[in-house]
């Protein structure tokens, strides 16, 4: 979302998508794009932006490596719960991650702004930013 709207940690999720190849799950997708829809009913994003926006994410999603939420994903999910005190979506996040480091076989640094997911990152073996 720091991509799409000015807040905190804007300008370092620029910086890093612009310093190499970058990752995402496509929960990010659906996340980032229901925040956008909220802002916009809500009367902060007029029509142009919001739709300026959604242009923006789907371009960057044809640059970005997308894991999909494929069963054997989504099945990491429960090991992660009974070692972690983590939401729903975060633990998606960090299964996706694993998933994709497993697949790459490379180190994956985890780009996380909550404490409890970039803890548990930390814990399944990846070096956090910020």
């Amino acid at each position: 979302m720091k991509r799409y709207v000015e807040e905190r940690g804007t300008e370092q999720v620029e910086r890093l998508l612009h310093s190499g190849p970058g990752a995402t799950c496509r929960l990010s997708e659906a996340e980032i794009s229901a925040a956008l829809a909220r802002r916009y009913r809500a009367g902060e994003l007029r029509d142009i932006d919001w739709m300026a926006m959604i242009g923006k994410l789907r371009s960057d999603l044809l640059r970005l490596q997308v894991v999909e939420l494929a069963p054997a994903v989504v099945s990491r999910v429960h090991s992660l719960l009974e070692r972690h005190a983590l939401r729903t979506g975060d633990a998606l996040h960090l299964a996706a991650a694993i998933a994709l480091r497993e697949s790459t076989r490379v180190a994956i640094e985890f780009v996380g702004f909550d404490d409890r997911l970039n803890g548990a990152a930390r814990i399944e073996g990846f070096t956090v930013r910020p």
